[in-house]
């Protein structure tokens, strides 16, 4: 950056902190690992921390290894009033392909995508002309916020779609622009929220061009904006014949409200999955990248705030209920704002020569000690509550496969039509298809006319499942003429008399 830029900017440098060259140079010297080495160190520290903590999939994410599994046997992916997710569904054809060991494959990939979130935010930090501590508090910050490492042990797809989304504004602040547009395009066909992103980016780029008006110029900007969209729209009208049907099956009546969406709740959702002293910290990094980082980069880092903020704020409005989840994308977002906030004392020392950059240094790791300092009473509650939680379902999980493993010699599941078996007591329908080794459809949370075969815990593990707040449901009596055939932590029921149970 050169001093007449410097006049214009009306910045200065932050000491303690290389300023940050533009063009070609700044892309070749982008800092910290890259490429394989990231990728083989994410992945290492995906298996330890999977070794300390093993975490436990969830019913949506068995879904979408059900329907890869069925889409890879033939079968259109049955969702059941679920939403329909392209790249998920995809991603879901491919892990199952391990087998067994599918659902520990899909949390060990989500953990990596932790740590690559982390590294993503650690390096928009320091391209935003932050030097250390700040880099290290984006990072320990994602690691640490209760929402971000929940995610990842319950392997919700909204952390991979947070780590795209990070990953396409590094490469936007590189001016790597092909490698963003590949990933917001990735994020586009994995949950709808980035469809707000590629139509500003789309903006963006088509004024960048020169607000070209000649359809050969802005046409290709345009098929890069809307394309995931219409694929996902035109795959939705090809399989269920309603380019609609997620908006349809997922929002207003057709879901049962749990009242998430109103902006008391937002706010509430907000401050539950972020601690006081992170957010306080946010709006100071506000002020920090409008006064301290160059004005491109801030520009575009605080616009990808503000649409991720707005891109809650649509869902809300199109009453889709909003969990803590949907916020991955802001909540990392405010990780780095945070740890640039945290540095604000120590750019504004840093304007005034009388302080010499160790002062201004120290002032910064003060900065980042006390934010730290004050999330970790908070965040270590909500972790050691959520991982006990995860920890109940990992082990219940466990003796559940095994329960239904045990009837699996008794069971004739060949064929299996929609609705015959039921999951009761529990919630993790999916996850018995799964195990089964049915299509989706095979399960419901009822018993119908022609189910086969019923599946719910036993009283102690329902009483343990009911105490951790992980089922919503009660324990039914199995209808007369029904025999059990395992009966342990999990009971296994068929219908009829002592003949093995078909349930084709």
């Amino acid at each position: 950056m050169g001093p007449s830029e410097l006049a214009v900017n009306r910045r200065k440098t932050i000491p303690t902190v290389p300023p940050p060259t533009e063009g070609r140079s700044a892309r070749r010297a982008r800092p910290g690992p890259r490429g394989l080495g990231l990728a083989a160190f994410a992945a290492a520290c995906a298996v330890i921390v999977y070794v300390l903590r093993p975490g436990a999939v969830t019913d949506d994410t068995y879904a979408f290894l059900d329907w890869g599994r069925d889409l890879r046997h033939g079968f259109l992916p049955l969702l059941e009033h679920r939403t329909f997710q392209p790249l998920p569904i995809a991603a879901g054809a491919a892990l199952s392909l391990f087998g067994s060991a599918a659902p520990t494959v899909t949390i060990l990939v989500c953990l990596a995508g932790l740590v690559l979130l982390a590294a993503a935010t650690w390096r928009i930090v320091g391209r935003l002309g932050f030097g250390q501590p700040a880099p290290v508090v984006s990072g320990l910050l994602v690691m640490a916020t209760p929402l971000l490492p929940v995610l990842a042990l319950v392997a919700y797809n909204n952390l991979p779609f947070a780590t795209l989304m990070l990953w396409a504004l590094v490469f936007e602040l590189e001016e790597r622009r092909t490698a963003a547009w590949v990933l917001l395009i990735l994020a586009g066909l994995t949950r709808p929220e980035a469809w707000l992103f590629l139509l500003a980016y789309g903006l963006l780029t088509w004024w960048r061009a020169g607000r070209p008006y000649a359809p050969r110029r802005w046409l290709p900007i345009a098929a890069l904006a809307l394309g995931p969209m219409a694929l996902w729209a035109g795959l939705e009208w090809g399989l269920f014949g309603d380019p609609l049907y997620s908006l349809r099956n997922t929002t207003g009546p057709a879901v049962q409200s749990t009242h998430t969406s109103s902006p008391r709740a937002l706010w509430g959702t907000l401050r539950a999955n972020v601690p006081t002293a992170p957010l306080i910290a946010s709006g100071l990094g506000v002020i920090a990248l409008a006064w301290f980082a160059p004005r491109r980069l801030a520009a575009t880092t605080l616009a990808a705030t503000g649409l991720a903020a707005l891109s809650i704020l649509v869902l809300a409005s199109s009453n889709f209920n909003v969990p803590g989840r949907d916020f991955s994308v802001l909540v990392a977002l405010l990780c780095v704002l945070s740890a640039a906030g945290a540095m604000l004392p120590a750019c504004v020392l840093s304007l005034s020569r009388r302080f010499p950059p160790p002062v201004t240094f120290l002032v910064g790791v003060a900065g980042a000690a006390l934010v730290i300092g004050l999330a970790a009473p908070r965040s270590i509650d909500a972790l050691r509550s959520n991982f006990k939680s995860i920890s109940v379902t990992h082990d219940t999980g466990r003796t559940f496969t095994r329960e239904v493993t045990r009837a699996l010699p008794l069971i004739d599941v060949r064929g299996a039509p929609r609705h015959s078996a039921a999951m009761l007591g529990a919630v993790e329908n999916s996850e018995l298809a799964w195990v089964l080794g049915v299509p989706y459809s095979a399960v419901v949370d009822r018993v119908e006319p022609q189910a086969r075969l019923i599946v719910q815990p036993s009283p102690a593990t329902w009483a343990r499942l009911k105490r951790y707040r992980l089922t919503d449901r009660t324990r039914s009596p199995i209808p007369s003429g029904w025999h059990v055939i395992v009966n342990g932590d999990w009971q296994v029921y068929a219908a009829g008399g002592g003949a093995p149970p078909r349930l084709r």
